[in-house]
């Protein structure tokens, strides 16, 4: 009941601003009269890819959420375009704005298509290299397929680390997914995942995930390669993770790596001893102008930071969310190389 209210109030919420683009965008362009048809596809396309997805609802879905980045788009272009012709009501002037938006939304959606190995090489209390691949926020539903799935999966095995870690929302929630369209998902390494929020959304993913040979470690401590791998999967409750890092048997002492979905709380991670964090959520912002407001949200929108030898390093997504769409950031698979840290005299770290 509370995550139909919760789908209720998103829905209600989405579509009223999604009807306050359209009439404003469509206005301008003389047309507001498609205003409430064109706004019905996004709310219907949502109910149907979660209750009886199929190749139209599919369709209208991806077509709604590209139109919504237009939309945005369009109406910065002729703030922009306004702003430098003083207002001049002129037929061009709205061309400019259209083609504007056009080619915004055209780059982005080849941006979105792209994925980037990024390459880090992190200092580690480990006696010998280790190698590991992030994967985060891959959205698996409506808009990303098993199609891409196999691309992120060559990416990965052309990296051949030692272990794939997933930072939370493998799935995206928008439609059911089954463990067979996981298998795409070959590494040939072990595979440790933690849930984000949208994986929650999918029903019983734990079951999902583990049919498909992903090991889901939410709320557990590993061994591995004389690595203590905690995973701390998603909660509702904010702030929660340094109760539930205390409630987990790990030793602070020992070289520890935590996987949580949320980039917050690193410094109460570092308290306890955690010498990497790695995270995702954030998309890096995933397209203009929402990187700011995500950057305003979360001070640790992407990449990597350090204090005190202690590190954290945020994904800015292997997928992405609604839209897909990226401008300002991109689709990554992260090759992270942990390596012996040079020991420093007072606390041991470099």
């Amino acid at each position: 009941m509370k995550r139909e209210l919760q789908v209720s109030v998103f829905l209600t919420f989405i579509t009223l601003a999604y009807y306050l683009l359209n009439s404003l965008a469509l206005g301008f362009l003389g047309v507001g009269f498609v205003s409430i048809p064109l706004t019905i596809f996004l709310p219907a396309s949502i109910l149907f890819e979660r209750a009886r997805p199929n190749p139209i609802s599919r369709a209208t879905y991806i077509f709604s959420m590209l139109w919504l980045v237009f939309l945005i788009y369009l109406l910065m272009g002729w703030a922009l375009v306004q702003f430098i012709w003083f207002f001049m009501d002129l037929p061009w002037l709205r061309i400019l704005a259209v083609s504007l938006a056009a080619l915004s939304v055209s780059y982005g959606v080849f941006r979105a298509r792209k994925i980037e190995v990024k390459c880090l090489e992190i200092p580690f209390p480990v006696e010998r290299r280790v190698r590991f691949v992030q994967l985060s926020d891959i959205h698996l539903g409506t808009v990303r397929s098993a199609g891409f799935l196999k691309e992120v999966s060559e990416a990965v095995r052309r990296a051949e680390p030692a272990a794939v870690l997933i930072t939370g929302d493998l799935l995206d929630g928008s439609r059911p997914v089954d463990s067979s369209f996981l298998s795409s998902l070959e590494t040939g390494a072990p595979i440790f995942f933690v849930s984000g929020n949208h994986d929650t959304y999918s029903g019983d993913f734990r079951s999902t995930v583990s049919d498909a040979g992903i090991r889901c470690i939410d709320q557990s401590v590993i061994d591995f390669e004389g690595i203590q791998i905690i995973g701390v999967g998603y909660s509702m409750e904010r702030h929660s993770l340094p109760a539930i890092l205390d409630m987990l048997d790990f030793d602070g002492d020992r070289p520890a790596l935590l996987l949580h979905h949320l980039p917050v709380d690193w410094g109460d991670a570092r308290e306890r001893g955690i010498d990497l964090q790695l995270s995702g959520h954030t998309h890096g912002g995933q397209f203009y102008p929402f990187n700011i407001i995500v950057g305003l949200m979360f001070p640790f929108l992407r990449g990597l930071y350090s204090d005190s030898g202690r590190f954290l390093y945020v994904s800015e997504g292997t997928g992405t969310w609604g839209p897909p769409v990226r401008l300002g950031s991109s689709c990554e698979v992260t090759v992270i190389d942990l390596v012996p840290a040079k020991a420093d005299s007072n606390d041991g770290r470099i």
